[in-house]
């Protein structure tokens, strides 16, 4: 597998999670979080002419590119004191973020739907892999405030273990409320970070992006990221979504269930239950025709 360079350019996908109902309760309003977002993104792009940008709002009715889109929509404005693709990624990304908000007409208080939008990041960043002639770099920046989705936990990790094998990173910043369970375990199954935001201070994110979130895979291998060694690897079960300790796989397709059941209720596999017997028994014993065991699974 080939090593990242110095001059080998990136592709950076954000995730921005623009739920209002998650961000009302933040002590750090969305404005100025998508303000410093774009900042950092402004440095992004400064550090690389080549380096490569895709931005994705998500809330919990749709997932939708904010950059790049159709830049006929945005006037041209000649201003010597401004960079003209930091002004296009700034119009795109706000007035996107604002139209998300506006189309929130309703208070339900739900999860944004942050699997979709890692589905889509891998999908562009496979896009854009397949087309290109020089290796690209790609990771994930995730701006997250909500809690986690029990229903999404399949296609969640789905993605997670996609972007491992497409040695793409995910970052993610933990802006409100209690860790991210799932989250923490996307960071640390793809190589990235994760970080819980101070946001007591409005200036934190920033910080917390430009030095830590900046640095692309080459940076990242001469730097001492910070760590975070209380991660729960603790799984969700395929029939009541809750997250267990202990629990039962089925043999066939390895879904998690918290309670034993006759049938498998995701590959339909009958289950036979035998009692304990001992070592001589045991080997003479034979699975029954079309039926499958069930193995119980301790996690810690």
């Amino acid at each position: 597998m080939a090593e990242p360079q110095e001059s080998d350019s990136s592709l950076l996908v954000v995730v921005l999670d623009v739920n209002a109902s998650a961000w009302a309760r933040s002590p750090l309003s969305l404005d100025k979080a998508v303000q410093q977002m774009v900042i950092f993104i402004n440095a992004y792009l400064a550090l690389n002419s080549e380096n490569r940008l895709v931005v994705i709002g998500a809330n919990h009715k749709e997932c939708r590119y904010l950059f790049p889109s159709d830049p006929s929509s945005i006037p041209p404005v000649h201003d010597i004191q401004v960079y003209e693709q930091f002004r296009v990624v700034d119009v795109k990304v706000l007035s996107g973020v604002h139209e998300m908000i506006a189309s929130e007409m309703d208070d339900e208080d739900q999860q944004s739907l942050i699997s979709r939008a890692l589905s889509m990041s891998l999908c562009h960043i496979h896009r854009v892999s397949e087309s290109s002639i020089n290796k690209i770099w790609s990771r994930i920046l995730v701006l997250s405030a909500g809690q986690d989705s029990p229903h999404s936990y399949i296609p969640l990790m789905n993605s997670i273990f996609a972007a491992q094998k497409m040695s793409v990173l995910i970052d993610i910043c933990k802006v409100y409320g209690p860790d991210s369970v799932f989250l923490q375990q996307a960071a640390e199954i793809t190589g990235g970070n994760y970080l819980k935001v101070d946001t007591n201070n409005e200036a934190s994110l920033l910080q917390t992006l430009m030095f830590t979130c900046l640095p692309d895979q080459y940076t990242r291998g001469i730097l001492n990221a910070p760590g975070n060694e209380l991660i729960d690897f603790r799984a969700t079960c395929f029939c009541h979504k809750r997250v267990i300790d202990i629990g039962y796989v089925c043999s066939v397709c390895l879904s998690i269930f918290c309670q034993t059941a006759p049938v498998c209720s995701t590959c339909d596999t009958k289950f036979s239950f035998r009692l304990a017997k001992s070592d001589s028994s045991q080997s003479t014993d034979k699975h029954s025709p079309g039926s499958s065991a069930m193995s119980s699974l301790t996690i810690k």
